[in-house]
């Protein structure tokens, strides 16, 4: 993005992109670049493959616009809910990929140990330092 070929590339695919959410034709003919590129690159490995990907590119850019927009929305979410709520998931917890988030099941350890489960998630929240087992034990009153 810094250096001046990608700033023009960049600048040139977010127009194109705006443009083709709108269902607009691109300006700049990047679009057509792409598609020619990619193109010749998959006509030395196949010449198949390479004419499925002409004829479908359409279809093709809107899958991947799709596709980037939702991985967007659910990394936007995941976020939100590992700073409001500790884990990636939201209020109904379990496995998270992001370091430090409580991945217990509160819900079901409240239920089988007769505890609050918002003061056991606030536990587990505040002694998590203590490590896994020490935690769950401290918390748990075991």
């Amino acid at each position: 993005i810094f250096s001046a070929k990608y700033r023009r590339l960049t600048k040139e695919s977010l127009d194109c992109m705006f443009r083709t959410v709108t269902l607009r034709k691109c300006r700049s003919g990047l679009d057509e670049r792409i598609k020619g590129d990619v193109t010749g690159k998959l006509m030395r490995f196949s010449p198949g493959l390479a004419k499925g990907f002409f004829r479908y590119y359409k279809i093709i850019a809107w899958i991947i616009l799709i596709i980037f927009i939702w991985s967007a929305y659910a990394s936007a979410l995941g976020m939100y809910n590992y700073y409001k709520h500790g884990n990636c998931n939201g209020v109904e917890g379990g496995f998270c990929i992001l370091p430090g988030g409580n991945d217990y099941d509160t819900k079901a350890l409240a239920l089988e140990y007769g505890l609050d489960e918002k003061e056991l998630a606030d536990c587990l929240e505040k002694n998590r330092y203590l490590g896994k087992e020490e935690c769950l034990n401290y918390c748990l009153g075991i």
